[in-house]
C-alpha cells in the first residue's frame, strides 16, 4: 500500500508540473504577454511535421512511463523524481503540440532560444538522472 501511495505522489508531481506550465502559457496568451508559437521542439530545434512530432512525442512519453513504472521507488527515488520532471515537461509540450500545432515558448533571455517551463522541467529531470548516474558510477 505504501508503494501505491508513493506512485500517486509521483503522478501528482507530473500533473503539477504539466499544469504549472499550461497555466503560465494560458496567462501569457490571454494577458498580452510575449510568446512565440514554436514549430520545432525544445529550445527552437525544428521538427519535420506535426504528425511525426505527435508520434515521436507519444512514443517517448510512453517509453518514459514504462521506465518510470519499472523503477523501484526505494532504490532510485531521485531517478523517479527526475523522470517525473521529464514526463511533466514532455506532456505539457505534447499538449501544446496537439492543441495548437506548435509549442508555446515565452521565456526570452536574449542570448538563448526562447523556451518555456516544460523545457526547464525536462532539463532539470535530465540533470538529476545524469548526476545520480555519475554518482553511482564513481
Amino acid at each position: 500500500m505504501k508503494e501505491f501511495k508513493k506512485k500517486y505522489n509521483f503522478l501528482f508531481l507530473i500533473s503539477l508540473l504539466a499544469g504549472a506550465d499550461q497555466l503560465f502559457k494560458y496567462l501569457i496568451r490571454h494577458y498580452d504577454g510575449f510568446y512565440i508559437c514554436n514549430p520545432g521542439i525544445s529550445f527552437g530545434f525544428l521538427m519535420p511535421s506535426l504528425v511525426f512530432y505527435l508520434i515521436v512525442g507519444a512514443f517517448f512519453v510512453l517509453s518514459f512511463l514504462y521506465i518510470w513504472g519499472k523503477i523501484s521507488i526505494k532504490s532510485f527515488p531521485i531517478n523517479k523524481i527526475g523522470l517525473s520532471f521529464i514526463l511533466g515537461g514532455a506532456l505539457a509540450n505534447l499538449a501544446d503540440r496537439y492543441n495548437y500545432g506548435c509549442i508555446i515558448d515565452f521565456i526570452d533571455l536574449g542570448f538563448f532560444p526562447v523556451f518555456n517551463l516544460a523545457d526547464i522541467f525536462i532539463t532539470i529531470g535530465a540533470i538529476m538522472i545524469i548526476m545520480k548516474s555519475s554518482k553511482n558510477n564513481s
